[in-house]
């Protein structure tokens, strides 16, 4: 890292300026000045030029002339992307996140693509090579930020490349700009709630009020990057209108998974690199992206017809790329019927528990390491003290179907009724069977391959599961006759308490064996 970055933000240190707003504010401060004032303006026309130029976008200056003097001096000659991408490394907040080897793809994908005209959104998450991307593109480029710091910043930066536009907007509301653009690159905001959102969008969902508002502005050829997390692929509660639109009136060219971890320590969900173009192709490229040698390599790549694509209700690529796609596809075309969960079962998530009210009391928690291959130890519940009345809703009932939603694996076991209240904690999805299914079916369906295979495409997270019960409300499962499920559930079981039996025995015999040997070496009689 440049000396010269360290000094002057040591400077801002010292005056107690430590967040990285701050230090964005105190630099831009620094620049600002910079454009209107000769190297060696005394302090006192120094100080006067910062206060009538940046003051009112920035805020009131809180140091003396001296100080900024300093700060000034220290700054003049540091390059301003340079000091951002060093005070927004490993940014939390959402702001600048782009890895390099992101914006090294999406360079080449505007190589290639080749656009007249461009737009990159919410731009300052790219800083770490946004100026590639500009380069790019021979043609007009418009940047936009939300934030005003940041829209101020990219202004400076790119204030002397004539075919670049900044502009301070929001993509979660109405653009209200006439341009249409050959290509978009967006990587949204990822999981707000907007409020006051307009009844033209599908969803409240940031994210999905980003893809639809962009949609608008795409040319008759153009083509839209857009980086979205696992719910757009397969949530309902507006998102499935949102595909239904796409996939009627755009095409999608291409759907990648992302790499693992690829915006932490900002998110750690999973995420997609989702192609959209206004013209209908008749094939569409599937897979996965891996980083090998700081650089985004094919992992798998498949090319699939749209026609194929379409055949299934949603996005979940995983289930085309799935070791146990014959599985799957013997299952959609056969001629079992199938209904989805929610349509035979009520389903809940757990309570959450705070550890304050962790404490000896008469309320069991059935948490995720009370399950054990496939069933759960009711011996080491923990217990909570709280009133009756607040936990009735997370109770756990005879046949309930509990399921991991967190966690690295997936867990699933029948409930059994205990003598004391037991209630499901908040890692914890609960299937309560309705009358055309039993508890016990639903968690043989659950450890099918085809089973494990909706559950694992469902995951809304990347390393550690996350699995929203809402989803899984849309999995389908098939139903069979109730006596079918009966015959099927006890020839289930029986097999099961043979082969503990057998295990039981197997250990028994293993244990007896390793004794006598160990007696013998011990110096005992054989």
């Amino acid at each position: 890292m440049n000396n010269i970055i360290l000094d002057g933000i040591n400077l801002l240190y010292q005056r107690g300026v430590a967040s990285r707003e701050e230090l964005l504010i105190e630099f831009l401060r620094v620049k600002m000045t910079q454009k209107y004032v000769k190297k060696n303006t005394s302090v006192d026309v120094l100080f006067s030029k910062m206060k009538e130029i940046t003051e009112h976008e920035l805020g009131m200056y809180n140091a003396d002339r001296v100080d900024f003097q300093n700060m000034f001096h220290a700054f003049q000659d540091a390059d301003t992307i340079e000091f951002v991408t060093y005070v927004y490394k490993d940014d939390k907040g959402g702001s600048v996140v782009s890895p390099r080897c992101l914006t090294d793809y999406m360079k080449e994908r505007i190589l290639h693509i080749k656009p007249e005209n461009m737009l990159i959104t919410e731009a300052e998450k790219h800083l770490n090579g946004l100026d590639d991307l500009v380069k790019a593109c021979s043609g007009k480029v418009t940047l936009t930020s939300q934030n005003r710091k940041f829209y101020l910043l990219l202004q400076m930066i790119f204030e002397n490349q004539d075919n670049v536009q900044v502009k301070h907007l929001s993509i979660y509301t109405d653009l209200l700009v006439e341009d249409r653009y050959d290509y978009i690159f967006c990587l949204p905001a990822f999981g707000f709630k907007m409020n006051d959102v307009p009844d033209i969008f599908y969803t409240r969902d940031s994210d999905g009020i980003a893809l639809q508002n962009l949609l608008n502005y795409l040319s008759n050829n153009g083509k839209i990057d857009y980086i979205s997390p696992a719910k757009l692929l397969f949530s309902t509660m507006g998102f499935e209108k949102l595909r239904k639109d796409v996939e009627e009136n755009f095409a999608l060219e291409s759907l990648f998974i992302l790499p693992d971890g690829l915006f932490r320590p900002w998110t750690a969900i999973k995420t997609y690199l989702i192609s959209i173009s206004k013209e209908h192709n008749k094939n569409l490229l599937i897979g996965s992206l891996e980083i090998k040698k700081d650089c985004f390599q094919y992992d798998e790549k498949r090319e699939i017809s749209y026609a194929e694509f379409l055949n299934h209700e949603d996005w979940r690529i995983e289930l085309l790329l799935s070791d146990e796609k014959e599985c799957l596809q013997q299952f959609k075309t056969s001629d079992i019927p199938k209904k989805k969960l929610k349509d035979v079962a009520e389903i809940f998530r757990g309570k959450s528990i705070l550890k304050k009210d962790a404490m000896i009391g008469d309320i069991a928690v059935l948490n995720i390491s009370n399950i054990e291959e496939g069933e759960i130890n009711y011996n080491d519940l923990e217990t909570i003290r709280e009133d009756e009345r607040k936990i009735k809703r997370y109770e756990l009932l005879q046949d309930d179907v509990v399921l991991s939603c967190r966690g690295t694996a997936i867990k699933s076991a029948v409930f059994d009724q205990q003598e004391q209240i037991v209630i499901a904690s908040s890692n914890i999805i609960v299937i309560r069977p309705g009358k055309e299914i039993l508890g016990d079916y639903v968690k043989i369906f659950f450890d099918t391959p085809v089973g494990i295979m909706m559950i694992k495409s469902f995951q809304r997270g990347s390393t550690v599961m996350n699995i929203n019960h809402t989803d899984i409300m849309e999995m389908e499962i098939p139903i069979l006759p109730m006596d079918k499920q009966k015959e099927m559930v006890n020839s289930y079981k029986r097999e099961i308490e043979i082969y503990k039996k057998a295990v039981l025995e197997a250990t028994q015999k293993l244990e007896q064996t390793k004794n006598e040997i160990y007696k013998v070496l011990q110096g005992g009689n054989i």
